[in-house]
């Protein structure tokens, strides 16, 4: 699918690719980065009209008026006893979407809900759950937790330079249940491509990712089931989800 591509678009997506490139470290020096500022003004501005009653759901720094009609990760969720449950680590969750975008599912239950940022998310994370006294405790380092009971990963994996070694890094929190969501994948090698964000945020933001072989990836989370597995809710057919569960 990626072979022969130098910049692939999706129709009415803001996805976009350029490469692939040779290595992480290439792709890199093609982009502009993670940290702009302008991608944390995005995300705070739809997740405060969220949460000031404006808007009914955020997603990637986006308002709609109306919760999605299908959420596969959620309707799962929804099905579990989460009275039961002491803790869920969403990683990569922003300013805490999931958390505030299903408040009313997600707070009748008596559980941690836990969100790993990076600096920059982490600070105005901690700020709005102040202001907004919501029960989300935001992290910056997975060190300062001992273990969980449930992992959500959703549209974040791909971000990280050594995937898989932060896929053991979770791994050793023993987490019972482990939930990958918009998660691209391909049929091919594994591939290193930037992500272009054309006219989606204030300025140019660009960054790598992974497009990984779908095999090489469930292989990575060693002594766990796949227990069900759905094509992306919100992005192209491409991008999948997974459900395991502790063997």
């Amino acid at each position: 699918m990626f072979n022969r591509i130098k910049k692939y678009f999706y129709k009415n997506n803001h996805l976009q690719f350029s490469g692939p490139y040779k290595d992480w470290q290439d792709a890199t020096k093609n982009s502009t980065g993670y940290s702009s500022s302008a991608v944390l003004t995005k995300v705070e501005n739809a997740i405060e009209k969220v949460l000031n009653g404006q808007s009914k759901y955020e997603r990637d720094g986006t308002n709609f008026e109306n919760l999605p009609i299908k959420n596969t990760l959620i309707e799962i969720l929804m099905d579990f006893d989460l009275q039961s449950k002491h803790s869920i680590l969403d990683v990569g969750g922003g300013l805490g979407s999931l958390y505030i975008n299903y408040k009313s599912f997600f707070e009748s239950s008596n559980f941690e809900y836990i969100v790993l940022e990076q600096d920059n998310f982490y600070l105005k994370g901690k700020e709005i759950a102040k202001l907004h006294d919501l029960p989300i405790k935001f992290i910056k380092d997975l060190s300062t937790i001992k273990d969980v009971e449930i992992v959500i990963l959703s549209s974040t994996l791909q971000y990280f330079e050594n995937w898989k070694k932060f896929v053991k890094e979770i791994l050793d929190k023993n987490p019972k249940h482990i939930f990958i969501d918009r998660h691209p994948l391909s049929d091919d090698v594994s591939k290193i491509f930037v992500q272009l964000n054309k006219n989606y945020y204030s300025e140019e933001v660009t960054y790598p990712l992974h497009i990984c072989n779908e095999e090489e990836f469930i292989a990575e989370f060693i002594g766990y089931e796949l227990i069900s597995s759905w094509n992306s809710d919100f992005d192209p057919e491409y991008f999948k989800g997974f459900y395991f569960i502790k063997e």
